[in-house]
This record gives C-alpha cells, structure tokens and sequence, in this order.
C-alpha cells in the first residue's frame, strides 16, 4: 500500500534502514526494509519499539502542550529513528544512519505527507 512511497523517500534519502506507518495501537500498518546488511536482530526490535513508542505519543496527545503534530528523534549508537505525526492516528517511524541530512528526509516528508495520509 505504502511501497511506492517508501521508495521515493529512499531514492532521496539513501541513508534509510527502515521505514513504515504505525497506528497509535502499537500495530504495524507497513514497512520496508532498505539495508540488507543491516541486521535488526540484536540491534532494534522495530515492531516493539513501535508499540512501545504508540503508547508514549498516545500519553503525550493527552497533554494539552503535545497534542496534534509531533516529531520525536532517539539516537542509539550509529543510528537514528525518528517519528513523524501524520494523523490522529497513525505515525511514520523511520531508522536511518546517523548522517541522514534532517532537512532533506523532512522535505520528502513534506512533499508526500498527503499522500501517506490519503492511503490511511
């Protein structure tokens, strides 16, 4: 559902690992894996880091300061995964290299953000 677009975020940004949308119920909707040298097992267990990180964003759109849009980064040892809003519901989660160009992966987010939103 989400492949095509997944796909120009990579051709743009080739330091992605993994990208995919969440629901706020911890439940993977899609991802896609970039790297084939990168091995998840004993690094990151994305599906339980995106259940567990559903739960945190649920806790903060409690809070009147947080609620609505959002970005959040965790860097862990070469790697970065950040967490775009992109509804009520649903969050973009992204595990790249340390050296993604920030400004670069947010105007891709930027220019497919409706169309993430429109397959929702």
């Amino acid at each position: 559902m989400f492949e095509d677009i997944f796909t120009r975020f990579y051709q743009g940004n080739h330091a992605i690992k993994v990208i995919g949308v969440w629901g706020k119920d911890g439940l993977v909707l899609e991802k896609k894996f970039f790297s084939d040298s990168f091995d998840l097992n004993g690094h990151i267990d994305l599906d339980f880091s995106g259940a567990e990180l559903a739960d945190i964003i649920t806790k903060l759109d409690r809070t009147k300061t947080a609620a609505g849009s959002y970005f959040l980064k965790l860097v862990y040892r070469n790697n970065a995964l950040m967490i775009y809003s992109l509804t009520r519901d649903y969050f973009l989660m992204i595990l790249t290299d340390n050296n993604i160009l920030e400004g670069k992966l947010k105007f891709y987010l930027d220019l497919y953000r409706d169309q993430l939103i429109s397959l929702l």
